[in-house]
């Protein structure tokens, strides 16, 4: 259930960053053996290591979803925008175990889709999240 006392909250992506950080360090750790032993190495699987280290780290430490009083903030990828929404724009919250869609109203005309994947969640903060959106676009409506 949601904290009521703290109207923040963020929502981090942990099982990418475990895979990215595992990846990472064993193709890192595989690519400095392969070198002691290769006198002609290509340094494209440590720029990718490092790159995968990159990616968990980044994952760890920025949450892919940030609610405040206010607005919802989503952002799915290191190079993809952040998107965010103001709770009135959103007309309504769907969540599926897969991921959680908000439909909102745009500026211009028309009703826009986002779409979360909760997968990327862990499995407690999946349940979290898709509560914490539509406790929030429902007290915002009403």
């Amino acid at each position: 259930m949601p904290d009521q006392e703290s109207p923040d909250q963020a929502f981090y992506a942990k099982i990418p960053s475990l895979i990215a950080l595992c990846g990472g360090g064993g193709l890192l750790l595989a690519s400095l053996v392969a070198i002691s032993s290769s006198p002609v190495f290509p340094g494209a699987p440590i720029l990718v290591a490092c790159a995968l280290i990159v990616a968990g780290l980044w994952f760890q430490f920025n949450p892919i979803v940030r609610l405040t009083e206010d607005d919802v903030s989503v952002k799915l990828a290191i190079i993809r925008p952040r998107t965010t929404l103001a709770l009135d724009q959103i007309a309504r919250v769907e969540a599926t175990p897969r991921e959680c869609v908000l439909y909102y109203r745009k500026e211009s005309s028309g009703e826009g889709k986002l779409k979360i994947p909760l997968k990327s969640l862990a499995k407690e903060d999946r349940e979290r999240c898709a509560l914490a959106l539509r406790q929030r676009v429902q007290t915002e409506a009403a």
